[in-house]
């Protein structure tokens, strides 16, 4: 007895979502690198529903000893949520083929702008003055990053400004799951998501392989031509690194925000781009500037200040 109460006592829940946010932060630090190394074999558009398919199965799987629980709400706000989800993973994925890692890592973060306002509206939640605070810091470090700083502002081109809009799509899924999706078996709740993400990217897939643009050499082109690899080493790598990198970061992240405010998880996020930011000037995808470092610390700065609150009512 003695040993399970202190066992209880030292696995608490709020401390357990912290590791496991940080845990996805790192896995997620790595998915901007993979995935533009992938886009020789996979479309963005293409790359998205397949992905989405890996998962659905997946969450499926995870949730066959509790399809009894499934009733009108897992619909009522898994399709908004998901579409919103859906929409800033093509946006973003189709961003990454004009920008570099680090900076699509970074402008994703941008969700810390609407989940403070829209859990507001949501729930009526008013956001302390750490949220307010964390909340600019890492507003400020996205501009820093993409060049805000320097006498010009040419590093914002179509690639970081459908980054940007992803990561403002991404505050919607996060205020929606935190406000509404608490009490729902978390696979299940995913699994709704995945069915609107499989949709919404097979349209985005199909309309633009068939809409076409003139490029600078005159040649009449697809915007995004659909690409899809059937050799068996990309598609078992693409089927691992999926089930790792969303079935269970998104179920880590979606669990954690029962035991974690929203918002806090919204600016911990953050921590990813800094991940990617290293990795991408080790491997020699991004320069290490002023910019990227400024950038980089502001970041990890605002995540501190979002925890702030978290370790006050802490005892």
């Amino acid at each position: 007895m003695e040993k399970t109460s202190a066992l209880k006592k030292h696995c608490d829940p709020k401390a357990l979502s912290y590791t496991g946010l940080f845990f996805v932060v790192f896995i997620w630090g790595t998915a901007p690198l993979v995935t533009q190394h992938f886009y020789k074999y996979y479309s963005p558009s293409i790359r998205v529903f397949f992905s989405e398919v890996i998962l659905f199965i997946t969450y499926m799987l995870m949730s066959r000893r509790h399809f009894k629980e499934f009733n009108r709400e897992y619909i009522k706000i898994g399709i908004p949520t998901g579409f919103f989800l859906a929409l800033a993973n093509v946006s973003q994925k189709i961003g990454l083929m004009y920008t570099t890692p680090a900076r699509y890592a970074f402008l994703e973060n941008l969700s810390c702008i609407t989940v403070p306002i829209l859990m507001y509206f949501l729930v009526g939640k008013k956001p302390k003055i750490y949220t307010v605070l964390s909340c600019f810091l890492c507003l400020f470090s996205v501009f820093i990053l993409n060049g805000i700083s320097q006498e010009d502002i040419s590093g914002w081109g179509i690639g970081e400004i459908l980054c940007a809009v992803s990561g403002l799509l991404y505050g919607f899924n996060i205020a929606g799951t935190g406000a509404f999706a608490k009490k729902m078996y978390a696979p299940m709740y995913l699994a709704v998501q995945s069915v609107m993400g499989m949709t919404v990217s097979l349209i985005f897939s199909l309309s633009l392989n068939f809409i076409k643009i003139t490029n600078s050499a005159g040649e009449l082109l697809p915007i995004e031509k659909i690409v899809f690899s059937f050799k068996p080493e990309h598609i078992i790598f693409t089927i691992f690194y999926m089930i790792i990198s969303n079935a269970v970061c998104w179920t880590i992240r979606t669990n954690s925000m029962k035991h974690i405010d929203a918002t806090a998880v919204a600016i911990i996020m953050p921590f990813s781009a800094v991940v990617t930011g290293i990795i991408s000037v080790i491997m020699g995808e991004d320069v290490l500037n002023f910019n990227l470092i400024a950038g980089g610390i502001l970041g990890a700065v605002a995540v501190l200040v979002s925890s702030i609150d978290d370790i006050k009512s802490n005892k």
